[in-house]
Order: C-alpha cells, then structure tokens, then sequence
C-alpha cells in the first residue's frame, strides 16, 4: 500500500493519525467521566450490545420492561462505547500499520505493538466493568489502561514530529525523574478520583480545604477514599512545582517557557475547580471540567517527557 509514497510523506501521515487518535482518546476519557458522574456506567447492562440493540432508539427501548435508565444515561454509555469501536480502534490499527512501514530510526516498533496491547486489554476491561457491575476498582483500572494508552500514542505522535532540534538539557536526569514522578501522581490523581465517584464518596467531605464539621472520623470508610484523592492532589501540585524549576534553565527555548507557564495556570485552576466542586454540591458540568483539565494534565506532562527524551537521547530513543 505504501510501496510508492515517499518516507516523508508516511511520517506525515503518521502525524495526522496519531494526532487524531490522541483527540478521540482524550474524547473518550472525557466521556467516561460523564458516565460516572450521571451514574450510567450500567444503563446498557449488556456488552457489547445494549439491550441486545446495535442502536438502542427510544421506540425500540419503549418496547423493554426492564429499563431503568434515562435515554440521555442510556446514549451517554452507547456514544461511549460507538467512540472506542469505530473511532479509535480503527486509528490505532491505521496508527499501527503506518508506523510498521518506518524502520527503528523514526518509530519506536515496540511502542507500536504495546498500543496495539492496551488497545486490547482497555477493550475487554471495559467489558469487564460492565459484568463487575461497575465496581470502583474496576472502573479505576479500565480509566488506567486508557491513560496508559494515551501515553503511548503521544509518544508516536512525538517521534512521528521527527525533530532534529540542536537542544541539550542540562540536569536531564532530575528533569526526566520529576516528570516521571508527576506523571505517575496525575495518574493515581485520577484513579483515585474515579474511585472517588463510583464509590460515592465524592461528597463525603463537604468542605473545602477541610473536610467536615460532622464530627466522624477521617478514617470512616468514604471519608478516608475522598481525603486520599485530595492528598494524592496535593502531592501531584508539589512535583509539578519541582517539574517547573527543574526546567528554569530552559526559558531561552519559547516553547518549553510557554508550556510551564501554561502548566502552572492549569494546576491552579483545577485546584480552584476541585473546591468549587464541593461548593456546588458536585455539579456536574463543573466535576466534567475538573476531570478533563486532569487529563489536559496528564498529557502536557507526557509532552513534555517524551520530548525532553527525544532531543536528549536522540540515538537511543
């Protein structure tokens, strides 16, 4: 298929496809978050259909007795699952194939083959969530896997930018570490924060920096897996804290300037939207954008790793 196409014109495509594909995977976390957060994980109670239906239309549904969702719940979860089959499965196998017909110089073929992996696994554990009925843990590994997978792909879409920039970090090895370590927190951040809500214990401290004035314990049960997400928070401030003046040696490259900068304003907002969160009484739409603005997180970090390994170990990576 590519026998006639230059090499230049493949990694363009590589470009564009693994830049898509990062798009619909940012889409479909997003999604997921409004699923837990209307309670629809469990509105097509069947897998991979929904209702035994391709397409559950309301005059279809109208004919079920046992249907005890919403219609918004209901195509919330089958616009979930429609995202993952037709959007990113496909991209990934185009993502896959393309990157296959690039020798090791331009694509990392190992990346390739554990995208196509977790595509995989994320696919049979989000069927396993349903037959789980849901339950927290579960849930929390299906979200990792996708944060896993969004990693991977950000890195083909970086080597696939293929830089040649004449760029030398000093202290790479301090830098890469805390954004090892941030990256890491973000993602437990977020883990902890889907088991927060499927737990429902998303309001079990209604106050904020505190937690309540009910006089129970921190340790009761929903009380300690809230205050574990505002922890994990924290921590994760505090090593993007340390991931900005590891790279104060950087601020003659724009770019890098530019995206700590950008960093800082939106680990402050989302602190800021974390505790309107519990001001509103979890709203929903406010406790959507608390949960992507963690993933806008999540992948600015993993821009910045994967681009600080890139130009520093050029022939290694």
């Amino acid at each position: 298929m590519f026998h006639n196409i230059s090499k230049d014109y493949i990694i363009s495509l590589l470009k564009i496809f693994s830049g898509l594909l990062i798009i619909v995977i940012f889409a479909q976390i997003s999604l997921g978050s409004a699923v837990r957060l209307t309670g629809s994980g469990l509105s097509c109670p069947d897998w991979p259909l929904c209702y035994g239906l391709w397409f559950p239309d309301q005059e279809k549904l109208s004919t079920i007795s046992d249907v005890n969702y919403e219609f918004y719940q209901i195509m919330l979860e089958w616009i979930h699952r429609f995202n993952a089959a037709i959007f990113i499965a496909p991209l990934t196998l185009i993502v896959f194939i393309i990157g296959l017909k690039l020798n090791n110089s331009y694509i990392n073929q190992k990346t390739l083959y554990a995208i196509v992996v977790f595509l995989l696994l994320q696919g049979l554990i989000g069927g396993f969530t349903v037959f789980d009925r849901n339950s927290p843990w579960s849930v929390a590994v299906h979200l990792g896997f996708a944060l896993i997978l969004l990693l991977l792909v950000i890195r083909v879409f970086m080597q696939s930018l293929n830089l040649n920039l004449d760029i030398s970090f000093p202290k790479i090895k301090g830098k890469l570490s805390t954004l090892i370590i941030s990256i890491f927190f973000i993602m437990l951040t977020m883990l902890m924060g889907a088991i927060v809500s499927k737990s429902g214990s998303s309001l079990a401290c209604d106050i904020w920096p505190l937690c309540s004035n009910d006089g129970l314990s921190i340790f009761q049960h929903n009380k300690f897996i809230h205050i574990s997400h505002r922890v994990l928070a924290i921590i994760s401030a505090i090593s993007i804290y340390f991931v900005v003046k590891f790279y104060r040696d950087t601020r003659q490259y724009k770019l890098i300037y530019r995206l700590l900068n950008i960093l800082v304003a939106v680990i402050v907002l989302q602190i800021l939207i974390g505790a309107t969160v519990i001001f509103t009484e979890l709203n929903m739409y406010i406790a959507m954008l608390h949960q992507s603005l963690a993933v806008i997180l999540f992948m600015m970090l993993s821009f910045l790793f994967w681009f600080t390994l890139q130009i520093n170990y050029k022939n290694k990576y």
